[in-house]
């Protein structure tokens, strides 16, 4: 009985570990797969969420403009009304002519002193005229002073003063009355509005992307996402322009980024880094400076950049960074078709005040037949662009690439 008991002892063990022992392996197997799994679902995850995140909120290089102080902004403000005031007056584009534009720096005040010859479509009274100016500059009237003159060669002279610092002279002459008649049949005003800076925010230059319209877009030569923007932007058959990188007043301690065009660098090396920054990507049309403020005013610098823009048959927009550039001047010299940037719409960003600069640009194209605006991907100056584009047309003025606007 012992045995047999023993037997049957001996036995039932053995029958157990070989039913449970491999369902018990599989078990413990599983588990590390399935936490392996797991966490290398998270793994991905937190990756595609990190490069989202990356994707959207990488750092945008700080643009270059010549910040002006209240002083500037109340010049920008007077321009405007003037302007409004011709418009109102009846006078058209073929009727005034820019005489002077002189920069000049008082009391630590930089401005263009701005002097223009009106040709009045048709008899008017000249003291009609003040009084129209008066009233316009009433808002303005503790900074804004008018003075009126007929001493001198024209029918009537206005000076305009902003905080005692002579801004524009206005000369207008009495024209016939035919010349109404001649202007009418004038081609309707064109707007061009570059896009800058893009190339290190993805998303946003998407978003940018939806706006219906020919915008054109500038991106930087080596930003974290430049390639994809690029090829994105070309898709939806929008214009593209290289935003070169060239040396600022501040430099080093105002770094312009990758592939900029330094005043210290030999010939050769400006073209073979010109030549790496427009191979960057094979769609552009253009180019415009991104910086540049010292750069663009050194001729000789500037001579061997343009040669090499001529031989690719690119054109060249002056971002005007300073008021003393001369990379227009030199563009235009060596057959460069080129233009000059207008306005900056965004430089205040709040939605009142990019109204405001759009408006002015919109007041310079009806006076000169076109003008050019630059503006920076901010989520402001999107939500602005995105509601005001569409109004354009109903403003008599045409939203056009910026390549429509350059000179040969």
């Amino acid at each position: 009985m012992a045995k047999r008991t023993k037997k049957k002892q001996s036995a039932k063990p053995a029958k157990q570990p070989t039913r449970k022992s491999p369902s018990r392996k599989k078990l413990l197997l599983r588990w590390p797969v399935g936490i392996g799994l797991l966490v290398l679902v998270c793994l991905l995850l937190g990756l595609w969420l990190a490069q989202e995140r990356r994707y959207e909120k990488a750092a945008v290089p700080a643009y270059e403009e010549e910040r002006n102080n209240r002083f500037g902004e109340l010049v920008s403000e007077v321009e405007l009304i003037i302007y409004q005031s011709l418009r109102q007056l009846g006078v058209h584009a073929s009727q005034v002519q820019f005489r002077k534009v002189i920069h000049r720096v008082q009391h630590n005040r930089q401005w263009d002193f701005t002097e223009l010859e009106i040709t009045l479509p048709q008899e008017q009274s000249l003291a009609d005229i003040y009084t129209l100016f008066t009233k316009n500059f009433e808002a303005l009237k503790e900074k804004v002073t008018l003075e009126g003159s007929k001493d001198r060669g024209p029918d009537l002279e206005l000076l305009i003063r902003v905080d005692g610092s002579l801004t524009h002279r206005l000369a207008f002459f009495q024209g016939p009355k035919q010349a109404l008649q001649k202007a009418q049949p004038t081609p309707v005003p064109k707007v061009a509005i570059v896009i800058d800076d893009l190339g290190y925010d993805g998303r946003l230059a998407k978003r940018f992307l939806k706006i219906d319209g020919p915008l054109s877009f500038s991106v930087l030569p080596h930003g974290t996402f430049s390639k994809s923007i690029a090829r994105r932007i070309h898709d939806a058959d929008q214009e593209l322009l290289l935003h070169l990188p060239m040396e600022p007043t501040g430099y080093p301690k105002v770094n312009p980024g990758v592939g900029a065009l330094l005043v210290e660098m030999t010939e050769v090396e400006l073209v073979q880094t010109l030549r790496e920054d427009l191979d960057a990507f094979p769609y552009i049309k253009g180019v415009n400076n991104h910086m540049g403020s010292k750069f663009c005013q050194n001729e000789r610098k500037l001579r061997p950049v343009m040669l090499e823009l001529n031989t690719r048959g690119l054109f060249f927009l002056d971002s005007r960074t300073t008021s003393k550039t001369k990379a227009y001047t030199v563009a235009q010299e060596l057959h460069v078709p080129s233009a000059e940037r207008n306005v900056f719409l965004d430089n205040i960003q709040n939605p009142r005040a990019i109204r405001a600069q759009l408006n002015r640009l919109i007041e310079l194209a009806r006076l000169k037949g076109g003008a050019i605006g630059i503006a920076h991907p901010h989520k402001v100056t999107l939500e602005v662009l995105r509601r005001e584009i569409p109004k354009l047309s109903g403003k008599g003025v045409e939203l056009v690439p910026v390549s429509q606007l350059v000179h040969n």
